[in-house]
């Protein structure tokens, strides 16, 4: 068929190509008489019967080849008229006998637009004739082609606002005659044909869609066209014709036509009208693609100049949306995929975020919307009204109780009344939506424009709907936008000054603390695993279930069209541990929530500090250890500043919670708290004891790793020697034995030397004063561990330290510790250096000992008090 097509197409081409050297020869001698009967062979090659069975695309090429050579025609007569050559008028009269309707149409076309151009007539006379003459072809193909031709010949010579107003009316009325016919032919053409070629008409006539859009286009360059007359004469006819053709992809097309080329200006002007009309469509027009048209130009208006926007702003745009989208979405639901709807009110909502920055109300109108949309799909009602839709959904009940403080129950249903129902109608909860569907995708993609575009957390918390809308999405789904809600927030002030909002900031981010310990089993790296698994070919627990690879029985259960993919993960990662690492990024965005409160009243901020505690420990004790360091840090900050026990009491509270998941945190924050109550002073510094001891029990009962405990130990140390003045000399006392005691007991000789060593600054400081004798016996205990290592080269390692840390006594006026066998601990480590073989860390060894001796050697007092002699 494709090929005779083709055949056929050619041999009239090739035709017109014989007939062209006649044309221009007749032409070119003057021969008028003659180019009018080669002109009209030529236009007849448009209706000879052949072409009838040429598809409109291989039609138009055929159209093309004769429009050209009118044209030149057309030119040629237009040359001779104003030579004096030729009478345009008897012309136009001696083609009327022409004998058939088509060719003889487009001659009168040709000659019709020379006498305009000729001036030797009125335009609106011949138009008018033309018009009318026009109607005698009713094939919709060669109707619309004519019309187009008639339309392309006119269009320069059309009288616009340089005329009188009368003049331009009456123009634009036989534009608007001309788009009438033209679409009624469009339209004619899908039902011109058997229903198996519906599919194929369709095809043809979206081809021939640019015919009928012509003319829109052409209206919308007339000058003189301002908003009156647009709005009382074009759009009226516009909008009537579109909607009583009745067909949808005539209403879809040109209603998108009238979207794009009439100026901004004018659609806000006449926005009721529009949406009046997309009412009355038929059900199979793309509502979402008309609507996003109309709002993707109204956003880009907007947001070219601040004037632009002002003029959307003045005209109410978004309340003439919200009156009258809703009704159409109504009538549209049942015809059209939840996921359309959708994208149209996320095109209203690019407006909203466009031309009102500052209005948040706007945009939880549209969150109400989405939802609202969501349950009238479901089966529950619908209300007719922007107002009454959003008090449906979610009132002010939903983050208010009865006594005007939060409700905590954030997993309140989100329900809507039936219109005209009392109080107690029944009333649906909205069904959670599948995990990355589509529906879901496009909620995901609406957030997180409000997301983009607000990013002060305080414009975020206006938004009454919010839960209401979060509650549809899946359960993981509602996690990530909880989390995306704190994450992308671009500055961390200090905004939240009442309890309500705080608790309303819980509210919304309720999903990422209540979910946060929730460990859900989630679904197979590949859904055709399920069946291998439960047909007992595979273990559940196996590596090939929750790894990367998908067996070869999968993949021919499945076939070659399946479009199921598998998860992706890092390498050598499994799906728990994804979901852990997700998580565990939700609740530390969580902790920082402290960064919000407002701190210029500490009792205020004490009780901010209590409802995070508490909402902190709903989220899972395991989470604690991700939430809890950051709102420590803060209590202890308030306590310093507020100077109040109460405060460091409420931070031991919640360090408490951190020993069991976060030992080594919960263990520093003891040692923080001492330095803290050692600054208020007071009745705080009975806190100091407690704390180091909490600190050791911590260091002996949950930290395990070797390395970690020597740290802490050390941090201990350090800790209670700076601290140790602030307490009574019998406290002191017992936590310096507890502190060498426990350095005694870790678990490598290398530690214990370590620990027993650092453990001499305990009896010998400014704060707590000095005693010689226990320092010696640390001392002692520490060459003793140092003795006791197996390693020749850690012992050397050992051996330096135990000399600096003397030598540095020694100077500080512990002369008790001047000892012989000290100075020669530097000859034993030169002489088990010498034993070993010359490696990159005996090397640095050397050059440490080096150090030391060149330091001892360099003060005159320390060669005698530790016998040093100077190498030769």
């Amino acid at each position: 068929m494709a090929a005779g097509e083709s055949l056929v197409r050619s041999d009239a081409i090739s035709r017109i190509r014989v007939k062209r050297p006649l044309l221009h020869r007749a032409l070119d001698a003057g021969k008028i008489d003659v180019g009018v009967k080669v002109s009209v062979e030529i236009a007849a090659e448009l209706n000879a019967p052949k072409l009838q069975v040429l598809s409109p695309k291989d039609y138009y090429e055929v159209y093309l080849a004769v429009s050209e050579e009118l044209q030149i025609f057309g030119n040629v007569v237009v040359a001779s008229a104003r030579a004096g050559g030729t009478s345009v008028v008897d012309l136009y009269e001696k083609v009327q006998y022409t004998e058939h309707v088509t060719p003889r149409l487009y001659l009168l076309i040709t000659i019709g637009s020379a006498l305009v151009t000729t001036k030797q007539t009125l335009v609106e006379e011949v138009m008018s004739d033309l018009l009318t003459m026009c109607s005698a072809v009713q094939n919709p193909i060669r109707g619309l082609f004519l019309r187009n031709y008639y339309a392309q010949c006119m269009k320069d010579k059309l009288p616009d606002g340089e005329r009188s107003r009368e003049q331009l009316e009456r123009t634009i009325g036989f534009v608007l005659e001309n788009f009438t016919a033209m679409n009624r032919l469009w339209v004619r053409l899908q039902y011109d044909c058997p229903p198996e070629m519906n599919k194929l008409r369709t095809k043809q006539r979206r081809e021939l869609s640019l015919l009928v859009g012509s003319s829109i286009m052409t209206i919308s360059k007339l000058r003189g066209v301002d908003l009156s007359l647009y709005k009382t004469l074009i759009l009226p006819q516009l909008l009537d014709q579109i909607v009583s053709c009745k067909e949808s992809l005539a209403q879809e097309y040109l209603m998108e036509c009238i979207v794009q080329v009439f100026p901004d200006e004018h659609h806000i002007g006449t926005l009721e009208e529009l949406l009046t009309a997309f009412s009355k469509f038929e059900k199979g027009v793309d509502l979402r693609l008309v609507i996003a048209a109309l709002t993707d130009r109204l956003s880009r208006f907007a947001s070219n100049s601040p004037e632009n926007c002002e003029a959307v702003r003045n005209a109410r745009t978004f309340d003439v949306f919200a009156a009258y989208l809703p009704e159409v979405v109504k009538k549209f639901a049942p015809f059209i995929q939840r996921t359309e709807l959708l994208r149209a009110y996320a095109s209203l909502l690019r407006l909203v975020l466009a031309a009102y920055p500052d209005r948040m109300d706007f945009v939880d109108q549209v969150l109400c919307f989405c939802v609202t949309t969501l349950q009238a799909t479901e089966g529950s009602s619908i209300t007719t009204g922007a107002e009454d839709m959003i008090t449906t959904i979610t009132s002010d009940e939903f983050f208010e109780g009865d006594d005007g403080e939060i409700a905590e129950n954030a997993s309140a249903s989100t329900t809507a009344k039936a219109p005209g129902s009392g109080g107690d109608a029944s009333s649906e909860a909205v069904q959670e939506l599948a995990e990355c569907s589509a529906e879901e995708n496009v909620l995901v993609q609406v957030i997180s424009m409000v997301f983009e575009a607000h990013k002060d957390i305080s414009d975020r918390l206006k938004l009454r709907h919010f839960m209401a809308f979060i509650r549809v999405l899946s359960s993981p789904t509602r996690r990530k936008v909880a989390a995306m809600l704190l994450e992308s927030i671009s500055e961390y002030k200090q905004c939240i000054q009442d309890e309500t909002t705080l608790e309303k900031l819980f509210v919304y981010v309720d999903p990422l603390i209540s979910d946060g310990s929730i460990r859900k089993k989630q679904p197979l790296v590949h859904p055709l695993l399920e069946k291998l698994v439960d047909n007992g070919a595979l273990d559940r627990e196996s590596p090939m279930t929750i790894g990367q690879a998908v067996p070869r029985e999968a993949h021919d259960m499945e076939g070659p069209s399946s479009s199921a993919q598998p998860s992706v993960l890092s390498f050598g990662q499994t799906q728990e541990q994804a979901e852990e690492l997700e998580m565990d990024a939700g609740q530390q965005q969580v902790g920082r929530i402290v960064h919000l409160l407002d701190s210029s009243s500490p009792e205020r901020l004490f009780v901010f500090h209590r409802m995070c505690f508490d909402r902190f420990r709903k989220a899972g004790e395991k989470n604690l250890r991700l939430t809890l360091p950051s709102l420590v840090f803060a209590s202890l900050r308030l306590a310093f500043t507020w100077m109040s026990p109460k405060a460091l009491e409420q931070a031991l509270e919640m360090i408490n919670c951190l020993e069991e998941f976060n030992p080594e945190k919960a263990l520093r924050f003891y040692l923080e708290t001492t330095k803290t109550a050692k600054s208020i002073g007071g009745s705080a510094r009975a806190y100091i004891l407690h704390c180091i001891e909490r600190a050791l029990v911590v260091l002996e009962t949950r930290i395990v790793n070797s390395r970690e405990q020597l740290r802490s130990l050390t941090l201990i140390t350090s800790t209670t020697t700076a601290v140790g003045g602030s307490m009574a000399a019998v406290d002191y006392e017992s936590l310096c034995q507890s502190v060498v005691k426990a350095g005694s007991q870790l678990l490598t000789r290398r530690d214990q030397c370590t620990a027993l060593c650092d453990a001499t600054e305990l009896f010998w400081n400014d704060e707590t004063g000095n005693d010689a004798i226990r320092v010696v016996q640390c001392l002692g205990m520490a060459l003793d561990s140092a003795n006791a290592v197996v390693s020749g080269f850690e012992r050397t390692f050992l051996y330096c330290d135990i000399f600096n840390r003397t030598t540095t006594l020694f100077e500080l006026g512990c002369n008790e510790v001047a000892r012989k066998e000290v100075g020669q601990l530097l000859a034993i480590s030169k002489n088990l250096l010498d034993e070993m073989g010359p490696t990159s860390k005996v090397h640095a060894t050397r050059k440490r000992l080096a150090r030391a001796e060149k330091y001892a050697l360099n003060n005159p007092e320390l060669c005698r008090s530790f016998a040093l002699i100077a190498p030769q």
